[in-house]
């Protein structure tokens, strides 16, 4: 009987120690395969051409984490996600992301993003063709510093977005592995980045200065890389004294701002359209007062130094008067009815 007994256990212990060696493969239970997916981000610390003023810096871009959605090509619809935050280095010294997803073998979409953008928001990602990004509409208090604008349709106004990095890869193909399969994308902005400044005179009186740009995308469906234009809107932003020692003038004071944006509103879309792309500036004065100036901004976006550099350099001088004794009523000439083209100085 004990002969049996431990003849028995010893051929159970061979079974399940040959068991144990046995090779297991990287295929979830159910069949699913584990997929490695590598985010190139060598674009992301170049989203601008150059800042035109050294003295003002430019946006900070270091993603924590992307989230990566894979999409039924044929439903849109969403059929898994992961979040990928681990970065490594290659052999050239360039970043990247990695993280891992188990996935049925078949046909995907896949759309990356990355997942920490304060101002900019996404919604709607259970369908590709629907996955949205876009900022707030700014508070009632703030709208109050555009209402003068009496002539020109009233637009909404969103706060500026994050840069919001996106990489897609259509028709990949899973095959029924054991192996890891490696996917690889690179992550481009889909925000454009400007730089826009013009000339102050006593800008010393100003306490802030705030700005608002019309015509621009207020949002953007970007795993189909299609911005919003169908609906008239501003991108908001705050307004920085700074100095300028290439202007020609003796004095070398500017206002000048680097803001982001969806996009300006192509003119091939309907060139019928009439121009709705205007800047007004408002301007509050350390007594509190406010003054503001609207200008058209088509001659600037079609300089050179705009299509190229993304540099919105505005030859226009803004003359803010000193107090007088009796108190200082600020006015600055032209600023309630301005509406003429601005040239650009060269």
């Amino acid at each position: 009987m004990n002969s049996l007994y431990l003849r028995m256990l010893l051929i159970v212990f061979l079974v399940a120690m040959f068991s144990s060696c046995e090779r297991r493969p990287l295929v979830e239970y159910g069949g699913k395969v584990k997929v490695r997916v590598v985010l190139d981000t060598k674009d992301i610390l170049n989203v601008t051409t150059g800042i035109y003023n050294e003295k003002i810096s430019a946006p900070l871009t270091i993603p924590g984490t992307f989230r990566v959605i894979f999409y039924n090509p044929d439903t849109k619809e969403l059929v898994s996600q992961a979040f990928i935050s681990r970065k490594g280095m290659d052999e050239n010294g360039e970043h990247y992301y990695e993280g891992y997803v188990f996935l049925n073998p078949g046909e995907y979409d896949m759309v990356c993003y990355n997942f920490d953008t304060p101002s900019t928001l996404v919604n709607k990602e259970q369908n590709k063709s629907t996955i949205e990004a876009f900022t707030s509409e700014i508070s009632e208090l703030l709208y109050t510093r555009f209402r003068s604008r009496a002539n020109y349709p009233e637009p909404k106004i969103y706060y500026e977005p994050d840069h919001l990095f996106v990489g897609r890869e259509d028709a990949v193909v899973v095959p029924n592995t054991d192996e890891i399969f490696s996917i690889s994308t690179r992550a481009t902005t889909i925000i454009d980045t400007y730089y826009i400044q013009l000339r102050l005179v006593n800008g010393k009186y100003a306490s802030n200065a705030v700005a608002m740009l019309t015509d621009l995308a207020p949002s953007s469906r970007f795993a189909v890389n299609e911005p919003k234009y169908d609906e008239y809107a501003g991108t908001y932003f705050e307004m920085f004294r700074s100095v300028d020692v290439r202007m020609r003038t003796s004095e070398h004071d500017v206002l000048c701002a680097v803001f982001n944006t969806f996009g300006k509103r192509p003119d091939h879309i309907d060139p019928t359209m009439e121009s709705q792309l205007y800047l007004s500036f408002n301007v509050v004065t350390a007594d509190g007062k406010s003054v503001e100036m609207t200008m058209n901004m088509d001659s600037i976006f079609q300089t050179v130094d705009a299509r190229e550099r993304h540099w919105l350099l505005i030859d226009k001088e803004v003359v803010l008067p000193e107090p007088e004794d009796s108190g200082f009523e600020p006015s600055v000439e032209g600023w309630n009815d301005e509406v003429g083209e601005i040239e650009i100085g060269k």
